[in-house]
């Protein structure tokens, strides 16, 4: 397992849960393998830290977007500025999209803001990473009216079914899954990661959000992506450095980056 090189797509490393301590944070996601994480905004005040850990960090790429939960009247003139994401060395825009779950925004505001910062995503050609929860008729909508970017994008802790999953792939979609594999009680989760492996699925852990079950009582962090990789390969039937080799090709292969 020294060998293998993990991707983590979606983490944020911009909380303040990690304090002062990212270089420990970086330096233990190093020893667990990970050549590559993306660290996603979720509002415009994070844009700038964003990039700058981005700066620090030879292993860190960052997306910049706004997050369903935390848009306000008003953030139509804050996403215009997105069109200088590439310039800024953003590999995506995100974490953006559409939560019925928790309507703390409305959903016609929602509804406004993820279809503004899509349409950014396809003017400057950056993949989406994307936020979806109990919208997935919404987010078909907006799929079928305008499209991804050319590049595509990732439903990052997929909760759908199977069969919106098949659908959601004919438009350019993967799907990346973090701590919920390790609970092993969704086979509906296990039968989507059948149904998009190889092509289209990714690692991630959302740190510090939704650690594995083996370390649950703690803030997760990006070195906890083993444990995910590991459930992963029980689940499919691979070997880890299998697994870990197709998701990480996956990942290089939208977001642009070399892992020479």
């Amino acid at each position: 397992m020294n060998d293998v090189r993990l991707v983590d797509v979606h983490c944020h490393l911009e909380s303040d849960v990690f304090g002062g301590r990212l270089d420990s944070i970086v330096s233990a996601a190093k020893e667990a393998g990970i050549v590559k994480l993306i660290t996603s905004s979720i509002v415009p005040e994070e844009w700038a830290l964003s990039e700058s850990i981005a700066r620090r960090y030879d292993e860190v790429e960052f997306a910049l977007g706004i997050h369903p939960w935390y848009g306000k009247e008003g953030d139509e003139e804050r996403i215009a500025e997105l069109a200088h994401a590439p310039g800024r060395g953003a590999v995506a825009i995100g974490e953006i999209g559409l939560d019925k779950k928790t309507l703390a925004v409305p959903l016609d505001l929602q509804k406004r803001l993820f279809e503004r910062q899509l349409a950014v995503a396809r003017e400057i050609d950056l993949p989406v990473i994307v936020h979806c929860r109990g919208a997935f008729d919404e987010l078909h909508v907006f799929l079928k009216k305008t499209g991804l970017p050319a590049r595509g994008g990732v439903i990052h802790s997929y909760s759908g079914s199977v069969e919106i999953a098949v659908e959601f792939m004919k438009y350019g979609f993967s799907f990346s899954f973090g701590g919920v594999l390790t609970y092993r009680n969704s086979k509906k989760k296990e039968s989507v990661l059948r149904a998009i492996y190889p092509d289209h699925f990714m690692l991630e852990t959302d740190s510090p959000d939704i650690p594995p079950v083996e370390a649950r009582d703690a803030p997760n962090v990006p070195a906890n992506i083993v444990y995910n990789l590991r459930a992963a390969a029980e689940i499919l039937g691979e070997s880890e450095e299998r697994v870990a080799a197709v998701t990480t090709a996956n990942a290089a292969r939208m977001f642009g980056f070399s892992l020479d």
